[in-house]
C-alpha cells in the first residue's frame, strides 16, 4: 500500500536513501526549480494554466538553444550559436509570470537578475535572453484568445424573496477555455453517470455513506490520513522530485514539466465540462435526500456529514482523480518502470512513498471517496479521463524530430 506511517527518524532514514541529483544535475535543473518556486508564489492571477504557460515557454526556449530536437508548441525559434539555455529559460519564465501576475513584477525581476548574474559569459547570456524573450512573446500570442472571456456566474434568484447561494458557480468559466491538448473541452467528456434508480448508484451511495462520513467507524485511521492529506493539496506536489535525477538533461526535464503542466491545466477544463454537463448532486445532498431518488435500495440519513467540506461545484466526474490521472500518465510515459521513488514527507509524522505512477494515481483517487465528496463511479470516470488526457499530451506535443 502506498501510504505508510513512520516516526520522524525513520522518515529521515528513508529520505536519505532516496536517489538524489548529483552536483552537475542540480546545476542543470536549477533554473527549472527556481522558477517553479516563483510560480508557487504567483498569487492574484485568475489564469489556472499559468504553470503551463511558464513551463511551455521555458521548454520552447531551451529547445531552441539545443538546436530544436523536439517539435515546438509554437513556431520554431532561431537561436544563435552559444545561446545560454539557463538565460533563455529564466527570461522566458520571467516574462510569462510578469504578464500573468503583474502585481509581483518586482519579485520576478529580482529573481531574474540573480539567475542571470550566475552566467558569466556575457555573449551567451545576451543571446539566451533574446531567445527567452521570443519564446514568451510567441507563446503569449498563441494563447491570447484561449482564456475564457466570462466570469463564473452567481446563482440567479428564481423566486423573489427566496434564498439562493451567494457564491459564484465555481469553474463555469473554465468550460469555455481553449484547451492546450484537447481539441475541445468536451473531447474526453466522461459517459453519463449511473441512473439514480440503478444498482450501481445504490451500491456506490451506500459505500460513501459508510466510508466518507465525518462519524464513520468503517474508515481506518490510515484511510483518514490519506483523505486529509490530499484534500487541500495540489496533485502536482510530486513533480519536483522527478526533476534533476541523475542522467537526465535540462531539455528532458523542461519537456516533461511542460507536458505535465499542460495535462494538469486541461484536466480542469475537462472536469468542469463534465461537471456542468451532468450537474450531478453531491453525496452530502444525495444521502440526506435519498428518500427522493426513486431507488428502494438507498437509505436517507438527514444528519450525514462528509469528513471534510464539499467543494462548491457539481460532483461528476471526480476532479482530483482526473488531475492525478493526467499528471500520472505523463510521469508513466516519461519514466516507465524506471520512475525515481517519490517520497512525500510534508508532515513530521506522515510519509508517503510511491514506486509507480499508478500507485500515486490510485491513492489520490481513493482519497476523494474517503473524504466524502465523490462516489466510486465518479472516481473511476475521472481517473479514466485523466489517464487518457495525459497520454494525449505525450502523443500530440513535443515529439522528437525525425
Amino acid at each position: 500500500m502506498p501510504l505508510f506511517r513512520y516516526a520522524t527518524a525513520v522518515s529521515a532514514a528513508i529520505l536519505a536513501i532516496t536517489p538524489v541529483s548529483d552536483a552537475s544535475a542540480q546545476v542543470i535543473t536549477n533554473v527549472l526549480l527556481e522558477w517553479r518556486t516563483q510560480l508557487d508564489l504567483c498569487e492574484g492571477s485568475d489564469q489556472r494554466d499559468r504553470g503551463a504557460l511558464m513551463h511551455v515557454a521555458m521548454f520552447e526556449a531551451i529547445n531552441a538553444t539545443s538546436g530544436t530536437p523536439y517539435r515546438p508548441y509554437t513556431q520554431q525559434i532561431r537561436a544563435e550559436a552559444g545561446s545560454a539555455a539557463d538565460a533563455a529559460a529564466a527570461q522566458a519564465a520571467h516574462d510569462i509570470l510578469a504578464k500573468v501576475c503583474p502585481g509581483q513584477q518586482a519579485g520576478f525581476a529580482t529573481a531574474l537578475k540573480k539567475g542571470l548574474e550566475r552566467i558569466t559569459d556575457s555573449t551567451a547570456r545576451a543571446r539566451g535572453i533574446a531567445v527567452g524573450r521570443q519564446a514568451a512573446v510567441q507563446l503569449l500570442a498563441a494563447r491570447a484568445a484561449a482564456q475564457a472571456n466570462v466570469k463564473d456566474p452567481y446563482f440567479a434568484a428564481e423566486t423573489p424573496g427566496r434564498y439562493v447561494p451567494t457564491i459564484r458557480r465555481v469553474g463555469v468559466a473554465l468550460t469555455t477555455q481553449a484547451p492546450w491538448i484537447m481539441t475541445s473541452p468536451a473531447e474526453l467528456r466522461s459517459p453519463p453517470p449511473p441512473a439514480l434508480t440503478s444498482e450501481r448508484y445504490a451500491r456506490d451511495l451506500g459505500e460513501i455513506a459508510r466510508l466518507g462520513g465525518k462519524a464513520s467507524t468503517a474508515r481506518t485511521a490510515v484511510q483518514t490520513d490519506m483523505a486529509q492529506f490530499w484534500a487541500p493539496r495540489d496533485v502536482r506536489l510530486v513533480l519536483r522530485q522527478l526533476v534533476g535525477t541523475p542522467g537526465r538533461t535540462l531539455l528532458q526535464d523542461a519537456r516533461f514539466l511542460a507536458l505535465a503542466e499542460m495535462a494538469w491545466a486541461d484536466s480542469y477544463v475537462s472536469m468542469m465540462d463534465g461537471k456542468y454537463a451532468y450537474n450531478l448532486w453531491r453525496p452530502v445532498t444525495a444521502i440526506r435526500g435519498a428518500g427522493t431518488d426513486g431507488n428502494d435500495a438507498t437509505v436517507a440519513d438527514p444528519e450525514w456529514e462528509p469528513l471534510l467540506p464539499t467543494p462548491g461545484h457539481p460532483e461528476y466526474p471526480c476532479g482530483h482523480c482526473l488531475s492525478a490521472g493526467a499528471v500520472g500518465a505523463v510521469i508513466a510515459a516519461e519514466f516507465g518502470d524506471r520512475m525515481p521513488h517519490i517520497v512525500l514527507d510534508v508532515d513530521s509524522t506522515m510519509l508517503r512513498r510511491y514506486t509507480r505512477a499508478q500507485d500515486y494515481i490510485d491513492e489520490v483517487t481513493e482519497s476523494r471517496l474517503l473524504v466524502g465528496v465523490h462516489y466510486r463511479f465518479s472516481l473511476d470516470a475521472g481517473r479514466t479521463a485523466g489517464v487518457a488526457l495525459g497520454r494525449l499530451a505525450v502523443q500530440r506535443h513535443f515529439a522528437r524530430r525525425e
